[in-house]
């Protein structure tokens, strides 16, 4: 099991709340995005327990014996999902604010032999395009998801994925705006229908890929198909 000290959760749960954009219905200004990546390098670089260095299990589930094809990876951190990605054959583009977190992907996927696009922007500015993926993953990316609805299904191509992950509202944790943390019940569903079709849906108490390993949370997990 990982335990994080309180100096280690205070900085992860203010980090998992911050975005680049507000959250809807709310008065707080997002921090600007040197902030935001300052916030984020800290978490990568100096509270190494509190990320699992292993590729999300529903990702993983999800993946399973799909062919290979271009995969965006939205937040890919030190890239333990594009890199898991790329060893089975997906073409990957992983984006991420955090410009450290970004040169670790790089200097990991050199020393494994994979090739994986690391690019260092915030995803709200990226240029996802249309129809250019056939599987794009946010995991454990909040709000975000949320408010990039519209480009991220624009840009999965037909068939393509869209893959999320992350803590449901009733989790019990307090964003830096005094906001609860993590996806309203439904907030996916009323967000994405009927503009992709629902493969799998779950809200479950189980493991988070953040804070305690041995601890379950209340998560969400979506699973959904365009076209």
């Amino acid at each position: 099991m990982w335990h994080l000290n309180k100096l280690h959760r205070r900085v992860l749960l203010q980090s998992l709340a911050v975005f680049p954009v507000a959250a809807v219905g709310a008065s707080q200004k997002p921090l600007p995005p040197d902030d935001d990546r300052a916030v984020w390098n800290g978490v990568y670089t100096h509270d190494t327990t509190s990320l699992a260095p292993y590729p999300n299990r529903f990702l993983a589930e999800v993946v399973q014996g799909r062919k290979p094809g271009r995969a965006l990876d939205v937040g890919m951190g030190q890239g333990r999902n594009s890199l898991f990605l790329a060893r089975l054959g997906w073409e990957v583009t992983g984006v991420d604010i955090a410009d450290k977190a970004v040169k670790l992907a790089q200097e990991e996927a050199a020393r494994l032999g994979l090739k994986v696009h690391c690019v260092c922007a915030d995803i709200a500015a990226f240029d996802i395009g249309k129809a250019q993926w056939d599987l794009i993953v946010g995991v454990y990316m909040g709000r975000l998801i949320l408010f990039q609805a519209g480009v991220l299904t624009q840009g999965l191509t037909s068939g393509g994925l869209l893959v999320v992950e992350h803590y449901r509202r009733d989790v019990g944790r307090v964003s830096l705006s005094g906001g609860q943390l993590g996806y309203p019940v439904n907030a996916l569903l009323e967000t994405f229908v009927p503009s992709l079709r629902i493969v799998r849906y779950e809200e479950v108490l189980d493991f988070p890929d953040w804070g305690d390993q041995g601890e379950r949370a209340p998560l969400v997990r979506m699973e959904a198909r365009k076209g």
